[in-house]
């Protein structure tokens, strides 16, 4: 009985984390924003975790912003933008496993804006997507854009 109650819990989590219900994700470092670049590039200030005292530029995983130059682009950037002024600068990353950087040395992550009233953070390269701001540019790294949840338990 106790082995049937094991192999269904883990069951039970397969399917939840196959099914997208649950995302599987990894915070590797927490910190700051300090300058958004674009709308898919920040400056990041590493307080834990990865490059913990570092500034680095972070380059959003496996979206594509429109470049900063058109009028698409700066408004993908003041989106940007007003997301942090509102919500905080405050940011989890989650690091690409297998690149860890780009061919221009910015680090290629996932970026979580956390809402710890509510015990969940949110997927900011998602939200760039949903909200029209950016799209998907699957590449190959750790991630899969098209199994994101918007909203993940922190």
């Amino acid at each position: 009985m106790r082995r049937a109650v094991i192999v269904f819990a883990a069951l039970v989590v397969f399917v939840l984390l196959g099914s997208g219900f649950v995302s599987a994700y990894e915070f590797q470092a927490y910190g700051k924003v300090t300058r958004v670049i674009d709308g898919d590039t920040v400056w990041f200030y590493s307080y834990y975790g990865y490059r913990a005292g570092e500034s680095f530029k972070v380059r959003f995983a496996d979206i594509n912003a429109p470049e900063i130059y058109t009028q698409e682009g700066q408004e993908s950037k003041a989106a940007l933008q007003w997301l942090f002024d509102n919500y905080g600068y405050y940011v989890y990353l989650d690091v690409d496993d297998v690149y860890e950087t780009d061919h221009y040395g910015r680090v290629v992550a996932v970026v979580y804006l956390p809402f710890w009233d509510y015990g969940y953070a949110l997927n900011v390269n998602e939200w760039l997507v949903e909200s029209g701001y950016a799209s998907i540019w699957n590449h190959y790294n750790e991630f899969n854009p098209y199994s994101w949840s918007l909203w993940v338990p922190i």
